[in-house]
C-alpha cells in the first residue's frame, strides 16, 4: 500500500504531532496556535470551549475542549504558555476550525514559557508530513467500507453497516 498524500503544510509553522497542534512563532515572543487538518477533518465540532485568556498551560495538557454530538476531545498543548488571547470566531462557531486550520480557524496567541526545551517536540512542515503519512494510510485502511459496499445498495445507511 502506497502511503497518501499528505495536504500541502504551510511552512512558516511548526508542528506538534502528539497533540495534532501547530506553532507560528510570532514577534514580541508570542505564538499563534491552532488545529492540524487531520483535526479539522473529523468535522461535526459543535462547540470549542477554550481556557480563558491569562490561564497559564503545562505542555500536553488541557487548552480547553472541542465537542461533537457524541464526545468531548480535550485540546492539548503543544508547549507550556500562558493564553494570551482566544480568537472570537471560533468559540461561538468551530467551523472556522475545520474549514481553514491554517489561517482564519487559529485558535489560540499563546506566550511560550519554554521554548527552547520543548521545540524538541515539535516538527518542521516536511518532518511533519513524513511522520503523517504512514498514520494516514494506516486510517484509511481501517475504513468500514469495503468493495462490497458499493455493489450493496440495500444497505440502510440509519442502521449501519
Amino acid at each position: 500500500m502506497t502511503e497518501p498524500d499528505v495536504p500541502a503544510l504551510p511552512d512558516d509553522r511548526l508542528y506538534a504531532p502528539m497533540q495534532d497542534m501547530w506553532v507560528r512563532l510570532e514577534e514580541g515572543g508570542l505564538a499563534r496556535v491552532g488545529a492540524t487538518h487531520p483535526v479539522a477533518m473529523h468535522g461535526q465540532f459543535m462547540v470549542f470551549t477554550p481556557r480563558a485568556p491569562g490561564t497559564e498551560v503545562d505542555y500536553d495538557r488541557s487548552m480547553g475542549v472541542m465537542e461533537t454530538a457524541k464526545t468531548a476531545v480535550a485540546v492539548h498543548a503543544p508547549l507550556s504558555c500562558t493564553i494570551v488571547e482566544v480568537n472570537p470566531k471560533v468559540v461561538g462557531d468551530p467551523a472556522p476550525i475545520e474549514r481553514d486550520p491554517y489561517g482564519e480557524g487559529w485558535m489560540y496567541v499563546v506566550r511560550p514559557k519554554d521554548l527552547a526545551a520543548e521545540r524538541v517536540h515539535l516538527l518542521d512542515a516536511a518532518a511533519y508530513a513524513h511522520w503523517l503519512a504512514p498514520r494516514l494510510a494506516e486510517k484509511i485502511a481501517q475504513s468500514p467500507f469495503d468493495e462490497t459496499f458499493a455493489e450493496n445498495l440495500d444497505v440502510d445507511p440509519h442502521r449501519g453497516y
